[in-house]
Order: C-alpha cells, then structure tokens, then sequence
C-alpha cells in the first residue's frame, strides 16, 4: 500500500468520523433519529467494506451496511407515512419523570413542564404541568386549611393530560367544593389500577395527604391490558392472582435495563407504527385481575374510613362489561354516560386531538361528582365541623342568613344542589 493511498483512507476515516458525530449528535433533535442512526452505520459498514482486504469481511460487511441502510429507508418510510396519525410529544426539561421502582415513572418534585404536542407538523398542544413537592400534579387553590381530604387517582385522563393545571378534573372538584375539600392528584401517565393500589401499599398516599375522606378512580379500558402488563410502556408493579381471588404483589413488571431500552426505542417510528397498529389490547379475560386489583384497593380505603367511587368511561361494548361486574361486585360506579347525556355531546367532544379529556369533560364530571359524592359526603359530617368549613368558606355573607332553623327532622343541614357547592342559606341552618 503506497503512502497516497494511506493518507488517502485515513482522511476518508477522518472525514466519517466527524461526519458521523456531528449527525448523532442532532439526531435526537430530529424526528427521524433512528434513520440517522441506521444511515452513521450503513456509512461506517461501507467504509470497512472498502478498506478491508479479506473478501468474507467485505462481503459481510456489505450485507451489513445494506441491511442498515433499508432500515433507515423503512424509517423514513413509516414516518412520512404515519406522521398524520401519530401525535409527537416534547417536554421542556426533556426529562421530567424518575423511576420509582415499586411504581413506574413519577413526576420530579418542584417542577414545571412545558408540555407540546404536534400532530402532522402542526402544535395542538402548549400547556405547563407545575409539580408539587410531594411529585404530584398540582391544583391550584387557595392556601387555607380543609376539614376535607380527596385523592385522585387514575392514568393521564385523572393526570391531566394535554390541559393546563386549572383545566384538570381535581382542580374543578376543589373549586366546585369552595374551600370544603383539598384535593391530591396521584393520577400518573399511561398508568392503571395497579399504580394506585401500589401507591395506597407503600403508604406513599398516608404519607402525603393522611387518611382522605374520599377517593376518586377515574378507569377506562385500556386500563385492563395495563394491569396485565401488555401495554407497550408498562414499567409499573406486577399483580398476580392468587388463590381466594386475591391479588399478590410480585416485583416490577420489567427490569430497569428493559425500561431504558424500551424508551430509547420509542424514538422509533417502526416502533411506534407497530405499537399503534398492533397493540394488544384489552380484553374480558383481564376483568379478573382488574377487579381483584380494585378489591384490594377498596378493603385497604375502608380500613381507613375513605369512601371509594369510581368514574368509568362507559362508550364501547368492553367498557360495559367492566361495568356489570363492578356493579356485580358492588363497587360505588358512576358512569360517564350518566355524566354527560348523548344530546349534551353534540358539537362538544369529550375529547380533544390527543383522544384525552378536554377542560369542559373535566369540569363536567367534577361538577357532577360534587353534587352527587362531595356535598352529600359533607351532609354527613357533624354540624359542629361543617360550621368550621362554612365560617372560612363565607365569612360575613352568614350574618343575612343567621336566625334560620334547621329543616324539621333533620339534624344535618339542607345540601344545596347546585352549582358552585354550599350556600350560605345551608351553612346558616347550623347557627
């Protein structure tokens, strides 16, 4: 080999090589990464190819390099191809969840996110998600001192997903309450019933907001193949059946080394083209483990004395099977139908592009849970702590209403069904 021909390969190496660096290092930054990826090694197999003397390592290396190089041509393929169907996601700080290992992902603590979402090229989505201390969602309120507690649980529909803090189903219950109740969101994204259950387990929910007077699950059906582990995601715990229709806790669903590959590949759009074309999906034969999961939940909650109520999206033919067997089980469900009439969605979405709540579905079920969970959970306290709530909640404006009597008979003052929570004319009853 004369020395032309050596300079020659070594600038050809050179030249590779900062190319190579300068493509990876913005891959992450385009939305095609894994095409870069594929095209840096089709490149550097070629290269070998070329400069290799023996002819079994050219000819592998070759087959290599084309191999790589119709996996980017598949890449840009499915990406032109999907790119209107699948919504991108970007959050500023880029991560914002930590892995807590006997729970999946968790928002970091004392944080604020941006939070976009583009479809097709074009931004549907620009809202902030503000984390609490305690890493969870937080609901805008004033500070002052609740004789009430509620938890919330549920996946990013309970979370929040897509809206900003003062559009979310927990926000609009506290501020339905009037001071009555505050609110903790436990809700987390992609997760299930088991995340909740793990949650109330650990004593993650006694430590943050004691023991609650209510909680609240909001469950659509996709939450049935999440609870046996076949969401593409899944990095939560791992329930299992056990004898006496109980459920047993047994370790996390995967390792933490499947959970980083998992989210590296997602930048994938092969993978996201699989996942979202053939995804297994819920199905009847995982209401079993759902409902032990959920009867774990509620015998834990009453120990406590906390009333459990579920919120359950009731619109395909699976969703009405999960609610015949909550009912037949005797779980508190409310349906979203009930909620929300067949008139009432015409030219109102319950969803927005994403295909999560929009802010009016959410004030919509908070509205209805207040009415119908929260004043009549109230109308059950003693009359000496309901005057402690009325007294902060409207101050001076009882003096018009004082000198009333209580209703004849009744020894809790009258619920005031409507909108907004207490009246003062209720409160008054108890002076």
């Amino acid at each position: 080999m004369n020395n032309d021909n050596l300079r020659f390969r070594l600038l050809a190496v050179t030249v590779l090589a900062l190319t190579s660096i300068l493509l990876l290092e913005h891959a992450s930054r385009m939305e095609v990464p894994f095409a870069a990826f594929f095209l840096t090694a089709s490149a550097w197999t070629i290269a070998i190819a070329l400069l290799a003397g023996a002819e079994a390592t050219r000819s592998r290396a070759l087959l290599c390099g084309s191999v790589f190089f119709c996996l980017a041509v598949i890449e840009i393929t499915l990406y032109f191809v999907t790119r209107s169907q699948i919504i991108i996601t970007e959050t500023t700080p880029a991560k914002w969840r930590r892995d807590a290992s006997d729970v999946g992902s968790l928002p970091v603590p004392n944080l604020a996110i941006e939070f976009r979402e583009v479809l097709d090229g074009r931004l549907i989505t620009d809202v902030t998600y503000t984390i609490d201390a305690n890493g969870l969602r937080k609901i805008p309120a004033p500070a002052q001192e609740r004789a009430r507690k509620v938890a919330f649980f549920g996946c990013s529909f309970m979370f929040g997903h897509g809206v900003e803090d003062d559009q979310t189903l927990p926000y609009y219950f506290v501020q339905d309450s009037r001071g009555a109740f505050e609110g903790f969101n436990f809700a987390g994204e992609g997760w299930g019933p088991h995340q909740m259950l793990r949650e109330i387990e650990n004593g993650f929910v006694r430590r943050v907001a004691g023991t609650p007077d209510l909680a609240v699950y909001e469950v659509i059906p996709d939450h049935l193949r999440r609870v046996a582990g076949r969401a593409p995601w899944e990095d939560g715990p791992k329930y299992e059946l056990c004898p006496g229709d109980e459920v047993c806790y047994s370790g996390a669903y995967h390792s933490p080394y499947y959970i980083l590959f998992r989210r590296w590949f997602n930048e994938s759009w092969t993978v996201k083209y699989f996942d979202d074309h053939f995804a297994r999906l819920s199905r009847p034969s995982d209401i079993p483990l759902f409902l032990a999961v959920l009867k774990r939940t509620r015998t834990l909650l009453e120990k406590s004395g906390t009333r459990f109520i579920i919120v359950l999206w009731d619109q395909n033919d699976l969703a009405r099977t999960m609610m015949k067997a909550l009912r037949a089980n005797r779980f508190e469900v409310i349906a979203l139908s009930s909620v929300v009439s067949e008139e009432a969605r015409k030219g109102h979405p319950l969803i927005q592009l994403d295909r999560h709540p929009s802010p009016e579905t959410n004030k919509a079920i908070a509205m209805y849970l207040w009415r119908n969970v929260g004043e009549q959970s109230l109308a059950q306290q003693s009359p000496q702590k309901r005057i402690s709530i009325c007294s902060r909640t409207f101050g001076p404006r009882l003096a018009s209403y004082t000198g009333r009597t209580m209703n004849p008979g009744n020894g809790e003052a009258k619920v005031a069904g409507r909108r907004g929570g207490l009246h003062p004319e209720s409160c008054a009853n108890l002076r």
